[in-house]
């Protein structure tokens, strides 16, 4: 592991301009909130909530982006296209329900995509999330139907989940005037924008059209040369890039919003990855070629270099998790009743699918695999579950009780799921488990467990996957704040795994906890401000991290 002072990281791997590069190529979270990637932790479209976000390019150069939706069970693609921004450009959309109980995309904006989703579109400015990635009708086992997964079937699993944007490529700069309408100089004139409306977006859904009309502007363009409009050297994403969210409740009169974390340096120079529509690639794990992390640890940063597991090729999969691991997550929660106050916290896996989902072993720094096993005597679903424990305090120190030191009129935590071990009065942790890739924990005040919770209106799953629900935490204080400990494993976990670690580093070193990001959010409801009088307040907190870098293995 390599120090470097906070001053000289920030100079060398942390640049927040717009259109720079980072001259370290190194994968970093941009604390000034703008990057190549962006990872938004949370959507809903559950109980009369509705999520808008936004994306915008700070840069002078179109960007060609790919978003993607991915449901909050096992990180299965719901719904991904390509955004194609022009200089300075906002992009803006909705998730929202369907009749049927699943989400759509609704979307006023004139941006181009690809399809092309706007209001004057075929779409008509909106486009159903499918299921397509795990309710595959091929069967119910991965021999005759690799989507299926063993998770619920309907519709409404695409209700909640997380958001992924990653840039493709920056585009080259905007002609002066109306390019030859076979020229690369075209793409970046078709997406900017005039008078309100881009220029061309149809010739950039030609362009990926195979057997277009022989007239169509572009036609096949992109399936001929996917780096039609995007050369070498400009061609590369130079980030820029920073976008937000926010879910809202028109019935209750909430609105929670947050910044989606940005992720910069995640590509090296010359490298453009501009697919075709429909593919589950660019993602995560296949996009990016910088295999060093920056990462601030107090007032300093590790710096790792990261091999892929066969040791032989870099990985940028494995420089992201590195700079979002955290052994320790903490917030704040009140579930006051005078004030009718509830908490819940978003805790958000975005690389989990790729460490548990369609491989053989489990890959560190995840415990166990999303598997399904048709052949057994009752066919069983094994969720990727994660044991950790928490602890939590009220406002005056007083923190978990104990034999020794009992809270007045203390009610042992009621978790949903089932933790693995049962916790006695003198544990000073609480082991549960969390089994989803987007998770929701709903603190209470009492042992109730609604079928939905009552912010996020995420599900309970209790008559059908109680494990893929919500968790649930009753608490013996009305307010105070609690600490995830996501490195240690409780007794009773998985055997011979005591600590959450990443692989080794090429320095042999080794990051601790869980790759996270996520927010909590916090209601409250005035009583007395009289019949017909709105009354209900929310806000949205930030997690707060901590971060451990061990020189040798724990296991």
């Amino acid at each position: 592991m390599k120090r470097n002072t906070l001053t000289t990281a920030v100079v060398a791997g942390l640049t927040g301009m717009a259109g720079m590069v980072s001259v370290s190529n190194a994968v970093n979270v941009n604390p000034d909130g703008m990057g190549q990637v962006l990872l938004y932790p949370y959507y809903t479209a559950r109980g009369g909530n509705d999520t808008l976000i936004s994306i915008v390019n700070t840069t002078e150069r179109g960007k060609a982006v790919k978003i993607r939706f991915r449901e909050a069970l096992n990180s299965r693609d719901v719904l991904d296209f390509h955004i194609y921004m022009s200089p300075y450009d906002v992009w803006t959309a909705a998730v929202t329900a369907t009749d049927a109980g699943g989400a759509k995309l609704l979307t006023s904006d004139t941006t181009c995509t690809v399809p092309y989703i706007s209001g004057d579109d075929s779409y008509g400015g909106s486009v159903d999330f499918l299921d397509f990635d795990y309710a595959f009708e091929g069967g119910d086992d991965f021999v005759t139907d690799p989507s299926f997964d063993g998770g619920p079937k309907e519709i409404e699993r695409t209700a909640s989940g997380y958001i992924e944007v990653i840039e493709m490529a920056s585009m080259l700069a905007v002609p002066d005037e109306e390019p030859e309408d076979d020229s690369a100089e075209y793409v970046a004139w078709a997406a900017k924008h005039a008078d309100g409306e881009p220029n061309d977006c149809q010739a950039l859904v030609n362009a990926w059209t195979e057997n277009a009309a022989e007239d169509a502007v572009l036609g096949g363009a992109w399936l001929d040369d996917e780096t039609t409009g995007f050369d070498s050297d400009d061609g590369v994403p130079t980030g820029g890039l920073f976008g937000s969210a926010s879910i809202i409740s028109v019935s209750e009169g909430t609105m929670f919003s947050y910044n989606a974390t940005a992720i910069d340096g995640f590509f090296d120079a010359g490298d453009i990855d501009h697919e075709e529509p429909g593919l589950e690639t660019p993602n995560l794990e296949t996009r990016g070629t910088a295999a060093t992390s920056y990462a601030f640890n107090g007032t300093d940063v590790d710096e790792h270099t990261w091999d892929f597991f066969d040791g032989e090729s870099e990985n940028a999969m494995l420089a992201l998790n590195a700079v979002i691991t955290h052994d320790k997550l903490m917030n704040e929660y009140t579930t006051d009743p005078t004030a009718a106050a509830q908490t819940e916290w978003v805790v958000t896996f975005p690389t989990k699918k790729f460490h548990v989902d369609g491989v053989d072993e489990v890959i560190p720094p995840f415990t166990r695999t999303w598997s399904y096993d048709a052949d057994a005597d009752s066919p069983k679903l094994t969720e990727a579950c994660e044991d950790v424990s928490f602890v939590y305090y009220d406002r005056e120190e007083a923190g978990v009780p104990t034999a020794d030191t009992p809270a007045a009129e203390a009610v042992k935590p009621v978790v949903s799921p089932k933790p693995p071990i049962e916790a006695s009065e003198e544990e000073e942790t609480i082991p549960f488990q969390l089994c989803r890739e987007a998770n929701v924990i709903r603190f209470a005040s009492d042992d109730e467990v609604p079928a939905a919770s009552e912010i996020l209106k995420e599900s309970s799953r209790a008559d059908t996957f109680p494990k893929l629900g919500y968790s649930n935490f009753e608490l013996p204080y009305a307010s105070g704040w609690a600490q995830l400990e996501l490195a240690d494993v409780p007794d009773g976990g998985v055997d011979d795994i005591n600590t959450r670690q990443s692989v080794a580093s090429e320095e042999g070193e080794y990051v601790e906890g869980l790759p996270v990001i996520g927010f909590g959010v916090t209601t409250y409801t005035n009583g007395n401000n009289g019949d017909g009088v709105l009354a209900n307040y929310g806000g949205t907190f930030q997690h707060r991290t901590s971060r451990n870098v061990a020189v040798s293995s724990a296991n």
